[in-house]
């Protein structure tokens, strides 16, 4: 999203042997399954408006009634006359801690902090990144409620992100795309900010809640562009906030297993929040090997 580029910082994982393709302009993505043609309006470079899968041959996986790849999201769009979206500052890394470790009651993520911090020293990368930020990314308390709460100041819509397989026979699922634009220039505030060179609706928060089965062996990846939050189990487990360049991490739940309080044979909620806060770029990309997601549920 940053127009120059400041190094490579947060966490540059990998799930398998998956090459990071989601700078690249291109996207991979298609309708698996059951919903061949349910309106999934998905991003494209197109500024005319977002295409729409409607592949239903694509590769099947082993399904219930209530499992599947196609997840349910809510975005919210916003103008640029909100604080925290098209800020004079653009960012610069990564900065862990804007939010609370553990979701609110609400399945909310909590605000903690205006300026966070960036990885600490001795992060993979080997650069000293342990150093304290001067400009905050978030404006308030008060803003930040409104990123993923339905008001005055946004408009929401409920729509449709479909995995598909990466590879035939693979057992990695995923959605990539470097032009992620969900929402057509003709819905909510329309081309955001004004006037903006690539024509696209820019400033928007996309919300996400799965409940998956806890099997072993299992990963989550993402990359992309702005912040990103996902808790699992209620528990903060892929931190990548701020408004920052395309960057990847990758939740080892294995590893994690003790942190997050997951045991095998267990399901647990899985909820995710983005935002894409401020233009030049919009890159978006899961990939997992978590094979059935069903819808989460949020009280």
């Amino acid at each position: 999203m940053l127009g120059i580029r400041f190094g490579l910082f947060g966490c540059a994982l990998s799930l398998c042997s998956l090459g990071c393709s989601a700078d690249n302009a291109r996207e991979s993505v298609t309708n698996r399954g059951s919903g061949g043609s349910d309106g999934l309006n998905v991003g494209t470079g197109n500024a005319g408006g977002p295409a729409i899968s409607t592949d239903p041959g694509g590769p099947a996986m082993e399904e219930t009634p209530d499992c599947g790849s196609i997840l349910d999201v809510t975005y919210r769009d916003f103008s640029e006359s909100h604080p925290d979206f098209e800020m004079k500052f653009m960012g610069d890394v990564v900065r862990r801690g804007l939010v609370e470790a553990t979701l609110g009651p609400d399945h909310k993520p909590v605000f903690k902090d205006r300026l966070g911090r960036p990885p600490l020293a001795g992060s993979p990368t080997g650069i000293n990144t342990d150093w304290q930020p001067m400009e905050p990314v978030i404006a308030s308390a008060d803003s930040f409620k409104q990123w993923y709460n339905t008001s005055e100041v946004n408009r929401e819509f409920a729509k449709k992100l479909p995995l598909s397989e990466t590879e035939p026979g693979s057992g990695l699922f995923g959605y990539d795309s470097s032009m992620f634009f969900p929402l057509s220039p003709m819905e909510g505030f329309g081309i955001t900010p004004k006037g903006n060179g690539p024509g696209m609706n820019f400033l928007f928060t996309t919300e996400v809640h799965v409940q998956f089965k806890y099997s072993g062996g299992q990963k989550f990846t993402f990359r992309g562009d702005d912040d990103l939050w996902i808790f699992v189990n209620g528990q903060l487990a892929l931190d990548l906030g701020s408004m920052h360049n395309a960057e990847e991490g990758t939740i080892d739940f294995d590893a994690q297993a003790s942190a997050l309080n997951i045991a095998l044979g267990g399901t647990y909620p899985m909820d995710i929040f983005h935002a894409e806060r401020h233009t030049f770029a919009s890159n978006f990309k899961i990939t997992t090997n978590i094979a059935c997601f069903t819808p989460g549920v949020v009280k």
